[in-house]
């Protein structure tokens, strides 16, 4: 009898401790709004089905010549916008007038029933965001700067719903002082050309000289971290940075109290991947693939008793 009780307090132990894990799983989100190829990237349209599935996104803030803060991803017109023409799609946004670019078509490029959407302006969305506190965006400030984007978050009282990503440890330290108490995503990846072990060693070398920097400010200024991950089932160890080395990355980041995501740039289109990494210690996810994550994470909470 009391080796039956015990074993139902293990097993009612190990639920909750799912279910606080879970608790974090809202910091996922999805790379530009819509993923590789799922939705029209950086529209505000894509940006409310990310919401409407219960998901965070990272989307792109650029600046045009006259100052309007926009979300886009590339520094030209070349690869989403149609119905423009050829002598603009080299032009760059940072040349070209808010006026000249509003009513462009950026969501044609993935299917004609995305024909209406365009660029939305940093204050559409972050009106969206108002009054909706599960609404939280994961900002990769590509030239709008954080002052600015920090002044659009404050305008409209979500800025504690802004998380400042990106690859640079000093704007992260930035971002905190612009906004006290700000969250940030620091992104960590290496781009690594395949899974030999000279690029295993370059990638975590990478890896290593980030989070060198971390560990020199005392992890000022970072909330949370996505790694950059790529997984193939044919190698013995499938992950690029190597399983070991990610675990001790992520207990690392847990024992200073950093959240941990990671987007699997390889391999982000099987639901297995996503598994591995909450079985490494993620806290949530980043990806290309929307509806994969979505329902892994429907999954993860379904199993937690959520």
């Amino acid at each position: 009898m009391r080796n039956g009780l015990m074993g139902l307090v293990c097993v009612f132990a190990m639920m909750a401790c799912g279910a606080e894990r879970t608790d974090f799983l809202h910091l996922s989100h999805v790379h530009r709004g819509g993923g590789k190829l799922e939705r029209p990237d950086n529209t505000l349209e894509t940006f409310l089905w990310c919401w409407g599935n219960g998901s965070a996104l990272e989307c792109d803030c650029r600046c045009t010549a006259d100052g309007v803060g926009i979300m886009f991803h590339d520094n030209d017109l070349n690869r989403t916008p149609r119905g423009i023409p050829d002598t603009w799609k080299k032009r760059k946004i940072s040349e070209m007038k808010w006026e000249e670019i509003r009513d462009i078509d950026v969501g044609s490029y993935l299917s004609p029933e995305y024909a209406s959407q365009r660029i939305p302006t940093i204050e559409a969305v972050m009106a969206a965001m108002k009054g909706r506190p599960t609404y939280l965006l994961f900002v990769d400030e590509k030239g709008a700067g954080p002052d600015r984007i920090a002044a659009e978050a404050k305008k409209f009282n979500v800025q504690d719903q802004v998380y400042y990503t990106g690859p640079s440890y000093g704007n992260s330290v930035r971002w905190t002082e612009v906004v006290p108490n700000g969250k940030t995503l620091l992104w960590v990846g290496a781009w690594p050309k395949n899974h030999s072990p000279e690029e295993m060693k370059r990638t975590e070398a990478h890896f290593e000289k980030i989070f060198n920097e971390v560990r020199a400010g005392g992890w000022k200024g970072v909330t949370a971290v996505s790694l950059h991950t790529y997984y193939n089932t044919q190698y013995d160890d499938p992950f690029v940075p190597s399983t070991a080395y990610l675990k001790k990355l992520i207990d690392e980041c847990h024992a200073h109290g950093v959240k941990v995501c990671s987007i699997p740039f390889e391999g982000g289109e099987t639901e297995e991947v996503y598994h591995k990494l909450w079985e490494l210690g993620c806290d949530a996810f980043s990806t290309d693939y929307p509806s994969v994550m979505f329902k892994v994470i429907r999954d993860l909470k379904a199993k937690a008793g959520k």
